[in-house]
């Protein structure tokens, strides 16, 4: 595959922009810079574009920082979906792993590797994903040891929580593995708070950094990597 059609594909920029960043040496194939967009690559090639290694695998993970109103789903319905917001040549190949609420925002993962998708999105497999939460009125310290035992959040339902942790007066990060339905709003209910402001910022290995709201990446080799091996899944396991 020509060097430029495959920065392409991995939703980089226009192929008219690639030529211009690759003809300025700011890409390098396998440890050298190289400036010919037009030169083949293969499977087995490491391609890094300032600095970042990009994913050069048979399927396709991103990551989005999710922006309040926008509804996971896969067109737009009540509010726009967060398809809009992915590189138009992965639209139709990705699906969202599980979802966030339209007022929830921060990290939220895409793929076209099923298996990977069905297993991150399995309880499970217990993959931990941590939220920053705002309430509206004063966290008790106690709340940090409440929730270390399991909580009734109603309709039959039990919580559990792997970790709580208060920043100030009204914002904590809270970590579950479950995914229930609302989850970390009843559990906060529960205790006579309403979140106010919800955002995810980390999902197994993989925490959100300083990727700007309402825009996406591909996973590096590594992250892409440490994701499979959350769920105990090998690269050769899928081909």
């Amino acid at each position: 595959m020509r060097l430029d059609r495959f920065l392409s594909m991995r939703g980089i920029d226009s192929r008219k922009s690639i030529k211009k960043v690759i003809r300025d040496g700011r890409v390098q194939v396998d440890g050298k810079t190289v400036y010919d967009f037009a030169m083949s690559i293969d499977g087995n090639s490491v391609v890094v574009m300032d600095g970042v290694q990009i994913q050069n695998e048979p399927y396709v993970t991103l990551m989005m920082n999710k922006p309040e109103g926008y509804m996971c789903s896969m067109k737009d319905e009540h509010y726009p979906s967060v398809m809009n917001l992915v590189p138009e040549n992965y639209r139709k190949r990705v699906r969202m792993v599980g979802r966030l609420d339209n007022d929830t925002t921060g990290l939220l993962l895409l793929t076209d590797n099923g298996v990977l998708n069905a297993r991150l999105a399995s309880p499970k497999h217990g993959i931990p994903k941590t939220y920053h939460v705002e309430v509206n009125h004063i966290l008790k310290p106690e709340l940090e040891e409440a929730v270390k035992y399991p909580i009734d959040i109603g309709k039959g339902e039990v919580a559990h929580v792997d970790s709580l942790t208060i920043l100030d007066e009204y914002h904590a990060t809270i970590t579950v593995h479950e995914g229930k339905y609302h989850e970390i709003k009843r559990i906060f209910g529960k205790f006579s708070y309403d979140v106010i402001r919800l955002e995810r910022i980390a999902f197994g290995p993989l925490s959100l950094g300083g990727l700007s709201l309402g825009t996406c990446r591909l996973l590096t080799r590594e992250e892409y990597f440490s994701l499979l091996a959350s769920v105990r899944l090998r690269q050769e396991d899928l081909l």
